[in-house]
């Protein structure tokens, strides 16, 4: 009975996709932005190329900015043409909902969906697996497609055949502890590509001062200085990794009212709302989500309501989701 009390952002049936709140502003600054970080590192890719022809910085600093930048740049033109161009230019057609998922399967990460006589090959994390094996539906346009109340579109592939090795993607009840797990193990393997990423950066910063022509340039002893701060973080992001990864216990939802404006995007992508709510105690206080799950504030806008792990104090930052529901993130009471 709960849990068809939850609310979430879904697509409109039959309108059209740009009517779904905050989609399009958030493809439109994604492609703003993923396209100006492409086009950024692409000229620091450039950059890389120059030093390496002039030899003044010997192979070390040439290197570093090809490897980086290079792998910047080509992430983020893909998520530009492979993702929020594409799907901006189908958001005058509608979502058209795909339910009981009768037939689908799944090989590890990926789940193929009988559609009109093919097949739909989506590639989803541990959470959102669970929540579609939970939930049986997701809306569809395109080779893109959204989960309930998940805003952000993501990409599979149309193919005439399902994955090989699949097995049936059987309904399987969610908990909200067994989701809250999923994504705290989600979350741990991005600190800990985190941590390799600060790891690698750190080999080429000691590479960087030993290679350089110049030792009396200044970049010998800050690319040092560098090093160290990397070696100190990619251990922090692993002991944060290991401490995320934890098992959760059953979580204890307390779910608020929220009176707010409407949610909105900003340079960075990122989905913010702002509003207020009474706390369990009486005291009327603001409130304001945002950061690494656009979907929790768009949500939160959208339905009016929310969900706090624990018990809500003011003044303080605590983790919020909806139950069931792969989304999750930080939430900020006022005093």
């Amino acid at each position: 009975m709960e849990e068809r009390r939850i609310q979430v952002v879904e697509p409109p049936e039959g309108v059209r996709a740009a009517d779904m709140p905050l989609l399009v502003p958030l493809l439109d600054r994604l492609t703003v932005t993923y396209g100006t970080t492409g086009f950024a590192s692409g000229l620091l890719v450039a950059l890389g190329v120059f030093l390496a022809f002039s030899g003044r910085y010997g192979v070390a600093v040439p290197a570093f900015l090809l490897f980086f930048m290079a792998a910047v740049s080509l992430y983020s033109g893909s998520v530009v043409l492979a993702g929020s161009s594409p799907m901006r230019k189908l958001t005058g057609k509608p979502f058209r909902l795909v339910s009981g998922l009768d037939g689908a399967l799944v090989a590890g990460s990926r789940v193929s969906v009988p559609l009109d006589g093919r097949w739909l090959v989506v590639r989803l994390p541990a959470p959102l697996r669970a929540q579609l094996a939970a939930q049986r539906r997701l809306w569809v346009l395109g080779p893109f497609f959204v989960l309930p109340g998940v805003i952000v579109p993501r990409r599979g592939k149309i193919r005439d055949a399902p994955v090989k090795g699949s097995a049936p993607l059987t309904a399987e009840p969610v908990s909200p502890g067994r989701m809250l797990t999923l994504q705290r193990r989600l979350l741990a393997s991005y600190y800990l590509l985190g941590a390799w990423t600060t790891l690698v950066a750190a080999a080429f910063s000691v590479w960087v001062s030993v290679d350089l022509p110049d030792r009396d340039s200044v970049l010998v002893p800050n690319t040092r200085v560098l090093a160290v701060l990397c070696v100190l973080a990619t251990i922090g992001l692993v002991i944060t990794a290991l401490v995320v990864a934890r098992p959760s216990p059953e979580p204890r939802w307390t779910e608020l009212a929220v009176v707010s404006g409407p949610a909105s995007v900003n340079l960075f992508g990122m989905v913010t709302v702002k509003g207020r709510t009474v706390l369990p105690d009486g005291r009327e206080v603001t409130v304001r989500a945002g950061g690494s799950d656009p979907s929790l504030a768009a949500g939160i806008a959208a339905t009016g309501r929310l969900w706090v792990l624990g018990v809500p104090v003011a003044g303080k930052t605590a983790k919020a989701g909806v139950p069931g529901h792969a989304v999750f993130g930080p939430v900020k009471f006022g005093r």
